[in-house]
């Protein structure tokens, strides 16, 4: 679509249900067919919204969030010490089979010669792990990504390694897209821009579960800092040949938590649809001047 600029990559935030924004900003990229991407590189709930754009499923992601958070079966706070945890994953798993099922022959021939990365963690060593799913095993690297420790139940195997939230490792993972030789990046966040985190309380328990594995020891005490980092670095705009653009919230989302709501959900949905609208309508606009 000539009206509306070529970009090399799309990388997604995860942040769980702040997602929502995210499945906004697609659906308004799908409602004008904007897919210009050969790159898609999600983390987290990241990259089940993805996976409802490349099914060509709008509206998907969000209703199904929808659904789930009214549901106690999927997040209950007195099942936070089960097996499942907090959040119950496969309860998640089983909604989208029989509730919510993904269309895998539009998403497969979607995907033909692109390169898709889901980000998970390694559960050993810590590091960033860039998965790239095929139809077959796509919602258990989507799981993978999603497993929080001390949240879910904290990690998954694929393909004989476990792992976890890629949140952890890299969770803005724009640098993975220029090591790809990505020379336009968009990246759709779920935080405001520039806002930095601190180390949240999770961390600090998983720092004391985890004391005698040094390498996850590092990653839930300094993890932060590197998400920090990737946050300022943004703020560049460019790096050499590359450049990259971040579409984020105006404002903390409503959905930042998990006492959430089907009315918190729909609120930052609505908010991305805006942000998504707004940007391919400048986008436009700049193309006409030229």
């Amino acid at each position: 679509m000539s009206q509306f600029p070529e970009c090399d990559a799309l990388v997604l935030e995860g942040g769980s249900l702040r997602c929502a924004f995210t499945a906004g900003v697609l659906d308004a990229f799908a409602a004008v067919d904007y897919r210009p991407f050969n790159h898609y590189i999600a983390v987290s709930a990241g990259s089940m919204a993805l996976t409802s754009f490349l099914s060509g499923q709008r509206k998907h992601f969000i209703e199904l969030a929808m659904k789930l958070a009214d549901d106690s079966r999927f997040i209950s706070f007195r099942s936070a010490f089960s097996e499942e945890g907090l959040m119950n994953l496969s309860f998640l798993a089983k909604t989208v089979m029989e509730s919510a099922p993904i269309d895998w022959s539009v998403l497969e021939e979607e995907i033909v010669g692109k390169k898709v990365l889901i980000v998970t963690t390694d559960a050993e060593e810590g590091l960033p792990l860039y998965l790239e799913p095929s139809a077959k095993d796509w919602m258990r690297c989507v799981l993978a990504s999603s497993t929080l420790p001390l949240v879910t139940r904290g990690r998954i195997k694929v393909n004989g390694q476990w792992m976890f939230d890629g949140g952890y490792s890299d969770g803005i993972p724009f640098n993975k897209a220029v090591e790809l030789g990505c020379k336009k990046i968009l990246v759709i966040r779920t935080r405001p821009s520039g806002q930095h985190v601190a180390q949240g309380y999770l961390d600090y328990i998983a720092s004391w579960m985890y004391w005698w594995t040094p390498k996850l020891l590092r990653l839930f005490e300094f993890g932060f800092e590197h998400y920090n980092a990737k946050v300022d670095a943004l703020k560049t705009s460019g790096d050499g040949d590359a450049e990259w653009e971040e579409l984020a919230p105006k404002a903390p989302l409503r959905s930042d938590g998990y006492y959430v709501t089907s009315v918190d959900l729909l609120s930052d949905y609505r908010h991305g649809l805006e942000v998504g609208l707004d940007w391919l309508s400048k986008q436009r606009a700049a193309d006409k001047t030229k």
